[in-house]
């Protein structure tokens, strides 16, 4: 269970550190998560949502927190 928690969290991170528009990067998780969703249960689906949303928010706080020092 915390690998998977690991593992969403880093692609949230690479999500966001790879693609610039949010719009996409946000269509692109959500797109995930129901896939995800799909292949196993719906519910893995929407913890799987909000691994990716962790990963993607705390790597633009920390990338946001490292640019103004």
């Amino acid at each position: 269970m915390l690998m998977y928690l690991i593992i969403f969290s880093a692609i949230g991170a690479g999500i966001k550190h790879f693609i610039a528009e949010e719009k996409v990067a946000i269509g692109i998780i959500i797109g995930l998560s129901i896939l995800w969703g799909l292949s196993h249960q719906a519910i893995w689906g929407f913890v799987t949502l909000g691994e990716l949303l962790l990963g993607y928010f705390v790597y633009g706080i920390v990338s946001k927190s490292k640019g103004s020092s």
